[in-house]
């Protein structure tokens, strides 16, 4: 699902849809999400219901661009996006690109911040690569929770756990912080992993000559 931004390029303004007029002047964002972004372009008609179409407003030659930065004089974006790909005509005109808030620039500079308000700005690109329609609004970047590096806490899994297997039968097995088995007991037996096989194998004594000898039963899944 996209996230669709209305541009009224006569009055470089974002509005919130082809119904309303109102200015939107800043909105909040994710750090680390991509959004998929659908982009119309619109202009004013004589409809107090309507006051907006859409409509394919560029000329030969022109693209989109879209730059944010946490001041207009630093010399690098720190997210931005300038491939914007049409789909439709008229008024079902409307342009698509992923906004990927994910970048090591933005990440560095939100650092332990719980959120960073950055300058945006679309533009009209020239055939001259003059700026034309150009629109600033800005964005407020929430600092995220799941990052991608975080551990799993030991007490997301229960560090003994009981279970029954394929067969009917009551096992305990162990369980680390991550989720992984790290030991088993069936039927009154330990049971070893064997990385190879990537099984596990029961563990008996038997008697042997009146000596107790270790040995293990076929290897299973858990």
């Amino acid at each position: 699902m996209a996230l669709n931004l209305y541009l009224d390029l006569q009055n470089q303004k974002l509005v919130p849809s082809v119904y309303s007029t109102n200015k939107i002047t800043s909105m909040d964002l994710m750090l680390r999400d991509t959004y998929p972004i659908a982009l119309y372009l619109l202009s004013e008609q004589s409809n107090t219901s309507q006051p907006y179409v859409i409509g394919d407003l560029l000329a030969a030659g022109e693209t989109i661009a879209f730059g944010a930065k946490e001041d207009e004089d630093d010399a690098d974006f720190l997210f931005s996006q300038s491939t914007w790909t049409k789909s439709g005509s008229g008024t079902t005109t409307k342009y698509f690109a992923d906004l990927s808030l994910n970048t090591a620039a933005l990440i560095d500079a939100i650092g332990d911040d719980d959120d960073l308000t950055v300058k945006a700005e679309f533009t009209v690109v020239g055939t001259s690569n003059e700026n034309r329609y150009s629109t600033k609004f800005s964005i407020k970047v929430i600092k995220d929770v799941i990052s991608g590096s975080e551990g799993v806490p030991s007490t997301e899994f229960p560090v003994v756990a009981q279970y029954t297997d394929d067969n009917g039968v009551a096992a305990v097995r162990l369980v680390n912080s991550a989720g992984v088995c790290m030991g088993l007991f069936k039927n009154g037996a330990p049971y070893v992993f064997c990385v190879e096989t990537g099984l596990w194998y029961p563990l008996s004594i038997n008697i042997i000559d009146s000596i107790p000898v270790l040995s293990t039963g076929a290897g299973e899944n858990i």
